[in-house]
């Protein structure tokens, strides 16, 4: 079977070198940058943070001699190393 197109689409607007596209239908919310980098200063601090996958509690990891060198969630099991 073939299909027959019989409107030709509207044309697109170019975007010029270092010119940038306004994000639409985003809200302009957290990055995941800035998710998992706030995830690790409260972890840092030794205090549980919230997951960033469920919302959960997730719990700082210690290791002998390192501090705290991740954090597991007691809700999903995500773990950020």
């Amino acid at each position: 079977m073939s299909t027959l197109l019989t409107r030709t689409p509207a044309p697109s607007r170019r975007i010029r070198e270092g010119e940038c596209r306004p994000r639409q239908g985003l809200d302009s919310g957290p990055t995941l940058d800035d998710v998992i980098s706030r995830a690790w200063e409260v972890l840092r601090a030794d205090v549980p943070a919230a997951c960033p996958v469920c919302a959960g509690e997730l719990l700082p990891r210690a290791s002998a001699g390192a501090g705290i060198v991740g954090g597991r969630c007691a809700d999903c099991g995500t773990t950020l190393d």
